[in-house]
């Protein structure tokens, strides 16, 4: 989970960094409609979730760790994305808005 700390030190403002945290706590009990603006310039509505009985892989399986976990970042956030059905990342700095 990130801090506020290690978020402001990326240059969010405390706001921002406030906004982060709670999409993160969203996403480990549901899934949560946010946009972020992606590397190329374009907005990306997304809808995403960590919490694990809610991934479930194309063939209709959930999706289980294999290995050891990728470490954490501050600078992104790793989701699972529930449209494409596989791991993603955001940028913390390119987060738009967050549903509800």
């Amino acid at each position: 989970m990130k801090t506020k700390k290690d978020l402001v030190s990326l240059g969010l403002t405390e706001i921002k960094a406030d906004e982060v945290m709670l999409l993160e706590s969203k996403m480990l009990e549901q899934a949560v409609k946010f946009q972020y603006r992606k590397k190329d310039g374009t907005i990306r509505d997304a809808e995403g979730t960590l919490d694990r009985s809610k991934m479930v892989q194309e063939d209709g399986t959930l999706w289980t760790p294999k290995g050891e976990p990728k470490p954490e970042v501050v600078e992104s956030l790793r989701y699972w994305d529930l449209g494409k059905r596989m791991w993603r990342d955001m940028k913390v700095l390119n987060l738009i808005a967050v549903e509800g």
